[in-house]
């Protein structure tokens, strides 16, 4: 794993060769100042371009750094020289920082990338730690005990800059906001599990990004609908009041999932009205048309719509519609059903339409006069799904379209719900937050 060091130059050259030396880089980079009085003549200056002073007065005159260093191989000016035009201009500094490092790491990705920001002007340092920081690569510093404002004077030494809570916190601050407002949990997941792996922080920081990435799985685990892996993880973060209510709603998902899904066991479920899981159907919809991803979010609209009806004629009249027992059906509707089923298949199964179709032939059941009420503008819906890529058509849903079909399931769905459910049981289940006060 080749070592390579990028390091800004300024006025002296007593730091630059000192970071060096201690570092031992097995390829140097320079970040120069350009002009005729940069600080490029310390690198590649002919005669002796390196000053040592006592105050004022110049008491030794050396060669340029790599000679003194004899870095021979380890230095080469076509490739290692990066002359910045405006040392004081931090924007070019940031940037031809970051142009080094990702030039470094997309041919050398197996590199140890080091970075010391003690040389050159404040722009030029603050430039390549603020890139350093923003690419993973290890920062140093080249200092001594001060004996005045002016200067580092000799007897320096070169350690590693405590950057770990800089990047915590800005990880905490800055970039899972981003993320969360696009409910992107692998990307939290991803930059939270690089910093407890690759950094020390300090034991009130480790905690509080531990936390977050537990809480950033649960529901990751959650959105991808393993919800007893959810609340394995978010139930131990429920002394913090946002994640107590979403787990109570998840224990309710859970018992809803288990009287409909029959590999499905729970192991800590809530009753509830037993269409949570249709709600929590509803609730991932909305976070994929946040995310732009409309043929999804039309997706699950869709299953959610036909597991309202699938749960309803279990829950209320014992019929599964993956194979129905003609026995369950009124005797009035037994031949008629018996009819539908294939000489090919030996079970009757039941599609979204034929379900609700079902129910509105039980005189009494409210979703089905709920259904009959609804079913022009509800199978405008279902065309739109159906002429879907990811239905029986080639058109991309667009936002205009998932707004459509939205509007009219959403409505149908939550007012059959609330139709069916005993008062106690009418709560307004929680949305993902997309924020995270930990």
């Amino acid at each position: 794993m080749p070592k390579i060091l990028l390091i800004t130059v300024g006025g002296s050259h007593q730091p630059i060769i000192t970071a060096i030396g201690e570092l031992q880089p097995d390829r140097v980079v320079f970040l120069c100042s350009d002009g005729p009085k940069g600080s490029k003549s310390q690198v590649i200056g002919g005669g002796n371009p390196c000053e040592v002073r006592k105050g004022s007065e110049v008491t030794e005159r050396l060669p340029n750094i790599p000679t003194q260093l004899e870095l021979g191989d380890k230095f080469q000016p076509d490739r290692d020289l990066v002359l910045i035009q405006e040392p004081d201009d931090l924007s070019e500094c940031y940037q031809k920082a970051v142009s080094a490092i990702q030039s470094i790491q997309q041919e050398f990705p197996d590199s140890q990338v080091m970075a010391d920001y003690t040389g050159g002007t404040k722009s030029m340092s603050v430039g390549l730690a603020m890139a350093a920081l923003d690419y993973q690569v290890t920062v140093y510093v080249t200092t001594a005990v001060r004996t005045n404002i002016i200067r580092v004077e000799r007897g320096q030494l070169t350690g590693q800059a405590i950057v770990a809570p800089i990047v915590a916190q800005r990880t905490i601050e800055q970039f899972l906001p981003i993320v969360l407002q696009q409910y992107n949990y692998p990307a939290a997941i991803a930059q939270l599990r690089r910093l407890l792996s690759s950094m020390a922080l300090p034991p009130t920081t480790r905690r509080q990004i531990q936390t977050l990435y537990t809480y950033c799985s649960g529901l990751d685990a959650w959105d991808r609908f393993e919800h007893k892996e959810a609340l394995e993880l978010l139930e131990s973060q429920m002394s913090n009041p946002e994640i107590r209510q979403l787990a109570l709603f998840l224990k309710r998902v859970i018992h809803s999932r288990s009287q409909i899904d029959p590999k499905f066991e729970p192991d800590n479920g809530i009753e509830g009205h037993s269409y949570e899981i249709v709600q929590d159907l509803l609730l991932n919809a909305e976070r994929r048309a946040i995310q732009e991803r409309y043929d999804d979010a039309v997706g699950r609209l869709y299953r959610a719509l036909e597991l309202l009806a699938q749960i309803r004629l279990l829950k209320s009249y014992g019929i599964r519609t993956g194979d129905v027992d003609i026995q369950k059906l009124p005797e009035i509707l037994q031949d008629e059903y018996e009819q539908k089923r294939s000489p090919l298949r030996k079970k009757l199964q039941l599609a979204l339409k034929e379900n609700y179709e079902l129910l509105s032939k039980f005189p009494e059941d409210p979703i089905g006069q709920l259904y009959q009420e609804k079913a022009t503008k509800l199978l405008l819906g279902l065309e739109i799904r159906n002429n879907s890529l990811f239905a029986h058509g080639f058109k991309p849903i667009t936002n205009n379209d998932y707004q459509e079909v939205h509007q009219e399931f959403f409505s149908f769905i939550q007012t059959a719900i609330d139709t069916v459910s005993p008062p106690r049981f009418k709560l307004q289940p929680p949305q993902f937050p997309q924020g995270l006060e930990i």
